[in-house]
């Protein structure tokens, strides 16, 4: 019986112990965005993987991505405890001027679903002509971040499906194809 009375009480100790770490824990960084953020095109939940952790978070961003002849770029750059977490940007150039961009050394993989879409293990990269009813131009996207929880998989895949909800919003935004 006393075996068994230590068994339990090292228990519980050992749940104090463990609750005590996860007191100390900081807060996920991303419960403390708006509800969409980087130009209205994603949410705390998209972002949260490249967040991770932390007790401050600042973005800087503008509140849309209409971008113009005039308003030709646009940038959002969130930062944890100090330190950038996430970075989106979007730029319009004129038609024809192309895309170039020195991705061999980060061994880039094409995302099929996106034009000129590229992706490798801290961002994603698209180029999309924009062609329709005004002036046609070209509209280069990036964003980047670094997945550090082991748990949240494979960074590719979660920034294929970034940059393709990216890239769609930018679309619809800038007017790129209408």
């Amino acid at each position: 019986m006393r075996a068994g009375v230590c068994r339990a009480l090292a228990g519980v100790l050992a749940g104090a112990l463990v609750l005590t770490g996860c007191a100390g824990e900081k807060p996920p960084a991303a419960s403390r965005l708006p509800q969409t953020t980087c130009f209205g095109a994603f949410t705390p939940a998209d972002l949260a993987p490249l967040l991770g952790r932390g007790d401050e978070v600042k973005v800087e961003s503008p509140a849309d991505l209409k971008l113009t002849a005039d308003r030709r770029g646009a940038t959002c750059n969130i930062y944890v405890d100090g330190k950038s977490g996430v970075l989106v940007t979007a730029e319009r150039q004129p038609l024809g001027q192309g895309f170039s961009w020195p991705l061999e050394q980060v061994n880039a993989d094409p995302i099929p679903s996106v034009e000129n879409g590229k992706v490798w293990d801290t961002g994603a990269a698209a180029g999309l002509s924009c062609k329709g009813a005004g002036d046609p131009f070209e509209l280069e996207l990036w964003l980047s971040g670094t997945v550090d929880d082991e748990k949240a998989g494979a960074p590719r895949p979660l920034l294929t499906g970034l940059m393709e909800k990216y890239a769609d919003y930018a679309k619809r935004q800038t007017g790129c194809g209408t």
